[in-house]
Parts: C-alpha cells; structure tokens; sequence
C-alpha cells in the first residue's frame, strides 16, 4: 500500500480547494495554519479562545452616528463571497460557537444562517473551512468532527516554513519542532522570532527573550552545529 508525506497530502487536498472542509491536527509550531492559509485569495484567520463569543463569527450591532448598523463578521463574510474561514485552535471553541460553526459548516444544500437583522445567508460557491488544532480530532464534539470532510495528521514541520529560517538554524528547528516530550518542543514562530533577533542582540540575548528555560540548551546546539559544519 502506498504511504503519502502528509504535508504533501495536505497540499493536495487543500490546494485549490474551494468546496471541503479540512481538519489539520497535531503538535503546535508545524506550520499548520501556514499551510491553511497559503495559496487561497480570500482568506479570513480567526484563533479561537474558550472566551470567544458566537457575535464575533457570525457578526453584530454597531452604533454608527445616531442608529446601529449590522456589521458581518468574518464566517457570514466568507460566506458571502465563497472565502475560506481558518479557525486555529478549534477545538477550544465554546459552546455557542459551535453551535453556530455547526449551522455554518453544514452541507451546502441545508446551509443557512438566520441573522438578528432578520436576513438568511446562504454560502455562496467556494465557501469552506480549514480548522487546525493540537489536539486529536476525537477531542471535538462528534457533530463538529464529523462537520470535516478530511483530518489530516501533522507533526513534522512544513517544509516551505522551514526553509524560510537562515540555513544554520533549520536542523536545529525541525529537531525541536518534532521533540518527543512536549516541554522540549520548541515551534517555527519562536526560530523565526530567534532568527530576527539574534542580528541586533546576538544569539545568547535573542534566545533569552525568546527559548525562555530552554535557551541555554538552543545555544549550546547551535554552537556545536557551527562547529560541526
């Protein structure tokens, strides 16, 4: 049976996708939502917290001179115009969030979203979601889990990301992004955050503010790569 690397099985699922909803699960820092929102022209990125409220997705009231106008949020704007909706950390979503992220995530025939204004949205074509988490899918409500067409597991940095940091620094980075034990993990947003750093404040200052505990550690693998190579 033939096996797939999963980021070029994310790759081929995701890309010009404009109809399935996609679930990207796995260790923080691969570059999951690098990849959910690479290659689409109309993307909306939303991180979701426990305190996220429903309004901010599907839209509120807002007072405009002396009278309140609606204004959509981000899901009912893609929506409208068939984007795509990123939502990073799904699975920490609220209860009236995922009540309206089922109505929203629905099949496209039943599809619809009644606002207080009174009006009923209906996605246009190309509307879809891709939502990351670094949990496993089973952590997610089942009716929100089965909302997703595909889950595809990460847990190995994406390659495009990766290549992006300075050539010294991507051996080390993909060693810390694939650590086994959670504490060691070190993510591809704090390299990068390193990698701007360390010009102005030097390596030690820069892991400092950025590796935390673990800046020791990074610094002295660096200086054993430098002189290994």
């Amino acid at each position: 049976m033939a096996t797939f690397d999963q980021w070029q099985t994310a790759q081929a699922v995701i890309s010009g996708n404009t109809e399935h909803n996609v679930l990207l699960y796995g260790p923080a820092g691969t570059g999951k939502s690098f990849a959910a929102q690479a290659g689409h022209h109309n993307v909306r990125n939303i991180t979701i917290t426990p305190e996220t409220p429903m309004a901010e997705l599907r839209g509120h009231y807002h007072p405009k001179g002396g009278e309140f106008i609606w204004q959509d949020g981000p899901v009912v704007r893609a929506m409208r115009e068939g984007g795509r909706v990123v939502l990073n950390e799904v699975d920490h979503a609220g209860g009236d969030v995922i009540s309206f992220l089922l109505a929203a995530m629905d099949n496209k025939e039943s599809c619809r979203i009644c606002l207080p204004s009174g009006e009923t949205v209906r996605p246009s074509a190309g509307f879809h979601v891709i939502g990351t988490m670094n949990g496993q899918p089973d952590d997610l409500l089942p009716a929100l889990k089965d909302r997703f067409t595909a889950a595809i597991p990460i847990d190995t940095p994406h390659p495009d990301a990766l290549n992006s940091l300075p050539s010294d620094l991507r051996e080390a980075a993909k060693s810390t992004v694939m650590a086994e034990k959670a504490e060691d993990r070190i993510g591809l947003r704090a390299w990068l955050a390193f990698a701007g750093l360390r010009g102005r404040c030097g390596n030690e200052m820069a892991a400092q503010a950025v590796f935390g505990n673990n800046w020791q550690a990074v610094v002295d693998s660096l200086a054993v790569a430098t002189v290994s190579s």
